[in-house]
């Protein structure tokens, strides 16, 4: 702070009203109202948190009202500031508006403290190791200045801030400010559309809470500091227009994955039924006559496979009608008018028949969901069946060019032929998850024990048949989302508007789950057919109001292990898709939404291609999976070894070979259930460490991303605190849905009990989900894979009740049963 250090006045009611006005002023874009208000706060002799913020923020203010040298002068001021961390960021911040503004002159005293140097001038690389405050100074330039030569990226500086922004109504639905464009794109686009994030940080305050109180949670041990003055804002760039076609594609790479995802999906089916009539069947055959009736065997189900040729077959052609029943029954669908989405987005209804018509297909049946949930998705056995629904949040979250290009997204999809595919897989995973939700709203509303019994065992197996179903479909899914955004793009010419669009649907979406307490049944059920990942939308939409969002996204899209961890979700990861956005803009040499940050080396690098040492912690973070396959690969060895001796006439070798050539196979299942244990065990200390010995200082949600390794195995033992979303009752006994809603967004907890997920079907003392809407302290192991989470040890409200996760328990558990059974397995007991 600049007060005196001996200064130790406490500001009264009135300067810290002032204080806070000021503050909220800049905030909302009313910079000569925030100046106003601040700048006799100056030479207050005042000591309160607040200060600091006041003096950062009027910086910017001068900066945007075009009082640069009032903003010069003021950083002089603040570089003799006792705060380390102050003297920092007016320093990059001085060398930043000295470049900007080379004709104003600066004592020659501050020449050497403010002379930039490569990294203080390089804003896209602002975030880097050795910015120790994080902050990104703002990108102003006069109006359609042009890119330097420099500038590797193309980027069109953002022109300096209209004071006048703050009188008009410039805040969209999500939250971002919006400034006015260099370039109309076209003479129907939306005034009010919304510009991507340039994103601005000056450096975390050390003081947590937004009034600048003291963060004096009961029961928490490690608080998260809160946002400061970061304020991001769309950077409305432009379109092409005219534009060149990017071309066409080669599609045997999606047919192939839709080719095998058939398949995959007709044998899980099938082995499904065969298991589950067998296993009846055995049961009957030792029960009945047990009890001394007569009973004729139950022989093998030979009629397993033409059952399973019906079911696929009815879930293709009737997926159209089948699915508008659940979601007119469950959601309230209704029928949507072209000329009604006109009146949201008047180039959507130009140009949809237009798309259709350069594609040869019919125009799809519209429907509206009544659900502020940004999202579209398409579905239908071919494309004169096909309906597209939006939901209500869409039209009304996004601007005209943007809600365009989901449409043109959802014709693209028509066009590559995937939507009969993902039709009939969304009608195979809406069965279980729809009696997952029924059956759990049903057990909540008994109070005998042996209904909410009933209800908890029907809502375990159905929630577990629809997260099998899901997983068939998860290669398909990710696949045809690049095909198709690459359609939007092309349709439409508009990468910017489409980015924009990915952009609000997360936003919202993370928006919805903080409103409602809970995820949305929807979202999660229609998962495969949206245009983003649940997880991935949650997680990306609830930082944009507090961090840059650029170096997040590029540090997913840079990661090595990026196509391995991957394999368990349904969409790829944001920053690889809107990075591909970016590439089409600059294909048509556009002003690029998104500031990406300078990383050419690892933009360059070949994805899949790692080095020794990564493969090792690879393997490492594979352990228990990696051991299935080793297993596997020692019996088919022992098999081989087996024919060998056959060949020789060592008959003690024989069984080796035909216990592979019987069909039982049971050294194979043996020793990948071996395989799996030692695997796990080999994991076990590595990825669990010891909780109290290396829990740290408190770190905020952005930093702990920032500081994350790129494998789950490279955890952080963390504490945090926030209030416990999700959705309570039966429906959460599987912990499938608990987020923790922190100061700087929300984050995945995954909790589980001794037994694992079998345990949380017994009666406990507490569940987490027990805990929900409650503020609670955290502590566990922060990870990063495809999407961050934390794999909890306790959650403690800060009324003292406390629910405890036994992850290292249950892992040291499974592996150990699975030791016995391979035993047990190999030696046919």
């Amino acid at each position: 702070m600049t007060a005196s250090p001996g200064s130790s006045s406490t500001p009264n009611a009135q300067t810290l009203g002032n204080l806070k006005a000021g503050l909220a002023a800049f905030k909302q874009g009313n910079y000569s109202g925030a100046i106003a208000l601040l700048s006799p706060m100056l030479d207050s002799p005042i000591d309160h948190p607040l200060l600091t913020k006041a003096q950062m923020g009027l910086v910017l203010a001068y900066e945007r009202v075009g009082e640069s040298r009032q903003a010069i002068a003021l950083c002089q001021r603040l570089q003799q500031s006792p705060d380390p961390e102050l003297q920092a960021w007016a320093t990059q911040t001085m060398a930043t508006l000295l470049t900007r503004y080379p004709e104003i002159a600066v004592p020659s005293d501050h020449a050497v403290q403010t002379e930039p140097d490569s990294s203080a001038t390089s804003t896209v690389a602002a975030t880097a190791p050795e910015n120790i405050t994080g902050f990104i100074p703002l990108e102003a330039a006069p109006a359609g200045a042009a890119a330097t030569p420099e500038n590797v990226t193309g980027f069109i500086p953002l022109e300096a801030a209209n004071p006048a922004i703050a009188s008009s109504p410039a805040s969209t639905a999500t939250g971002f400010v919006t400034t006015p464009s260099s370039e109309q794109p076209f003479p129907s686009a939306s005034a009010s559309s919304s510009r991507a994030p340039q994103f601005t940080k000056p450096p975390q305050s050390r003081y947590s809470s937004p009034s600048g109180e003291s963060p004096t949670t009961p029961g928490a041990d490690f608080v998260e500091e809160s946002p400061s003055l970061y304020q991001p804002i769309w950077r409305l760039a432009g379109r092409a227009q005219p534009w060149k076609p990017l071309g066409r594609v080669n599609m045997l790479r999606l047919v192939g994955v839709e080719v095998f995802t058939i398949i995959a999906l007709f044998w899980v089916i099938e082995q499904l039924l065969y298991h589950t009539v067998s296993l009846y069947g055995n049961s009957l055959n030792r029960v009945i006559p047990m009890l001394g009736f007569r009973w004729v065997l139950w022989g093998p189900p030979h009629w397993t496979v033409p059952l399973t040729i019906v079911l696929l077959s009815t879930a293709f052609l009737a997926s159209r009608w089948i699915l508008d029943g659940f979601l007119i029954w469950l959601y309230g669908l209704k029928p949507l008018s072209l000329d009604a989405v006109g009146g949201y987005s008047p180039e959507t209804a130009r140009s949809l028949q237009r798309f259709c018509r350069q594609h040869k297909l019919p125009l799809p049946i519209l429907g509206v969901l009544p659900t502020q949930v940004p999202l579209a998705f398409s579905y239908g056995p071919v494309p004169w069946l096909t309906r597209t629904v939006v939901s209500q949040g869409l039209l009304e979250q996004l601007s005209d060019e943007e809600i365009a290009t989901v449409f043109a997204n959802e014709v693209g999809h028509l066009a590559y032929w995937n939507v009969p595919v993902m039709s009939m897989l969304a009608v195979l995973v809406q069965l279980p998850y729809t009696l997952y939700r029924l059956t759990a709203d049903w057990g909540e509303h008994k109070s005998a024990a042996i209904s909410r019994a009933s209800a908890t065992l029907i809502m375990a197996l159905s929630y577990g048949l629809f997260r099998l179903l899901r997983w068939v479909g998860l290669w398909v899914s990710r696949q045809r989302v690049y095909y198709s955004d690459r359609m939007a793009v092309d349709l439409t010419g508009n990468p910017n508007a489409y980015t924009r669009a990915l952009l609000k649907m997360a936003i919202g979406t993370a928006q919805e789950v903080q409103q409602q307490g809970k995820t949305n049944y929807l979202l999660e059920g229609m998962e495969l057919l949206t245009p983003l990942g649940l997880r991935q939308a949650i997680s990306i939409g609830s930082l944009h109001p507090h961090t840059p969002l650029e170096p997040l996204l590029e540090q997913e899209r840079t990661n090595p292990y990026q196509t391995w961890l991957t394999i368990n979700q349904s969409h790829p990861v944001l920053g690889d898709r809107l990075y591909l956005l970016t590439l089409y803009a600059r294909h048509w040499r556009l002003e690029e939404e998104l500031v990406w940050p300078d990383t050419s080396s690892k933009s360059n690098r070949v994805k899949g291609a790692l080095t020794g040492q990564q493969w090792r912690v690879l393997l490492l973070q594979g352990a228990p999976f990696f051991g299935i396959a080793f297993g596997a690969a020692i019996a088919l060895a022992l098999s081989l070894l087996g024919r060998i001796g056959l060949q020789l006439g060592q008959e003690s070798l024989l069984w080796l070979y035909t216990d592979w050539a019987s069909g039982s196979r049971t050294v194979l299942r043996g020793l990948m259930l071996i395989g799996f244990s030692l695997g796990t065990v080999i994991r076990l200390n590595p990825f669990f460490p010891e909780m109290q010995r290396r829990l740290t200082t408190p770190k905020s949600y952005p930093e702990l991303l920032q500081q994350a390794g790129k494998l789950p195995l490279v955890n952080q033992p963390v504490s945090l605190s926030g209030r416990l979303l999700g959705r309570s009752g039966i429906s959460n006994y599987l912990n499938q849905d608990l987020w923790l809603q922190t100061q700087t967004g929300l984050i995945k907890l995954h909790c589980t009990s001794r037994l694992g997920p079998f345990g949380s079907l017994f009666p406990q003392s507490s569940r987490p989900c027990d805990l929900v809407n409650r503020e609670t302290t955290v502590t566990g192991w922060f990870r990063q894979g495809a999407t961050p989470w934390i794999d909890g040890e306790t959650l403690r409200t800060t009324g003292g009740q406390v629910s405890r996760s036994y992850h290292p328990v249950w892992s040291t558990l499974a592996a150990t049963i699975a030791a016995l059974f391979g035993i047990l397995t190999i030696f046919n007991f």
